[in-house]
């Protein structure tokens, strides 16, 4: 079976971390206390084989902190 490394970390999210990760899983995180999910607002990686690699989709949330504004 083919998996994944660790997904990178994603600053002020909580990710549910497992020790393997195979092609076709999906990873959903959460932002931290404080922060709020930016649009668009998927809040999802997946695991796939790509051209023979296996690699993780990119991420296109983040979490932040606006009230300093």
């Amino acid at each position: 079976t083919d998996f994944c490394g660790p997904p990178k970390a994603i600053p002020h999210a909580y990710l549910s971390l497992n020790k393997q990760y195979y092609v076709g899983q999906v990873l959903h995180f959460k932002c931290q206390s404080a922060y709020d999910r930016q649009p668009p607002t998927s809040g999802t990686l997946r695991c796939k084989k790509v051209n023979g690699k296996i690699i993780w989709t990119p991420l296109d949330t983040r979490c932040t902190n606006d009230s300093h504004k």
